[in-house]
């Protein structure tokens, strides 16, 4: 559900009713992502706000059931001011314009990108666990992360893959999934399809030279559910040579705790690739 707007002035933010129910003087995020990393560090009483984004099943990161203990808020400055923030974590592209805002306020803000790879997305967790006074905290999940990963063994050729977003968007080179990808044995086909970090995959290039897994949905709502059966109807015809996993397009959003997530996907993948290669079926 959208919030309400308040136009008044600065003096007045703090009487309007409808952030009545965030507590002044906590942690506020309207980062899913960082959402994500909070549930798994943060003590309960430090939040005091989630991204909106983390009350929808269809683009939360962060588990549900911890999400919902929150009040809800978006990006604007208006609705951050009003909160009333001991300390905000955003994203540091779209909430620019806002976190010059809180600036301007006197109030605390962490900003983070995106993290095109894995070094770079633990380094945001320690930063996030720095930021809340858990550093502890943050090194465990660090540890999950790095544990996820596979460690180097004998090497096996590369498996040609995509990860295929609904509305065919693909992560493609310099990525956060790229990597992760190329860490468990499989090759990016995007780049040859002509795209570059992110674009746009259509289901006829993709049909005239499919790689060996395509990672996607395979269930949605609305109108991307009529889409999703029209796609998948046509990629019954590619038989054998190509296999469907399931990958919830909310995996493609975040790294973090996602990123264990993602790496018991892909693993379990090539496991069965490999079992399937050496005549061991699944």
């Amino acid at each position: 559900m959208r919030r309400g707007w308040c136009i008044l002035p600065a003096l007045a933010l703090a009487g309007c009713a409808n952030n009545a129910a965030i507590a002044p003087g906590g942690i506020v995020s309207n980062n899913p992502c960082i959402d994500a990393v909070l549930a798994e560090i943060a003590l309960p009483g430090q939040v005091t706000a989630v991204s909106k984004y983390s009350h929808d099943p269809d683009s939360a990161s962060a588990p549900l059931s911890w999400s919902m203990q929150y009040p809800a808020i978006g990006a604007s400055a208006e609705e951050l001011l009003l909160a009333r923030p001991k300390l905000v974590l955003t994203g540091n592209l779209a909430s620019s314009g806002a976190n010059a805002v809180l600036a301007r306020a006197g109030i605390k803000t962490v900003a983070i990108g995106v993290a095109p790879t894995i070094a770079e997305d633990i380094g945001q967790i320690r930063t996030l666990a720095k930021a809340i006074g858990r550093v502890e905290a943050g090194e465990k999940l660090v540890a999950r992360v790095e544990n996820a990963l596979p460690k180097p063994a004998n090497p096996q050729p590369p498996v040609s893959a995509v990860i295929w977003q609904n509305g065919g968007f693909v992560a493609g080179k310099g990525t956060l999934q790229d990597e992760l990808l190329q860490r468990h044995g499989f090759r990016n086909a995007s780049a040859e399809y002509g795209l570059a970090s992110w674009g746009i995959l259509p289901l006829e290039t993709l049909m005239r030279n499919p790689p060996t897994v395509i990672f996607m949905p395979t269930s949605a709502q609305g109108e991307d559910a009529r889409a999703l059966t029209a796609r998948q109807r046509l990629l019954r015809h590619l038989g054998d040579k190509t296999q469907i996993v399931d990958f919830p397009d909310k995996m493609l959003f975040c790294g973090g705790p996602t990123i264990v997530k993602v790496s018991a996907i892909l693993s379990k993948t090539r496991a069965s690739l490999n079992a399937r290669a050496n005549g061991g079926g699944q």
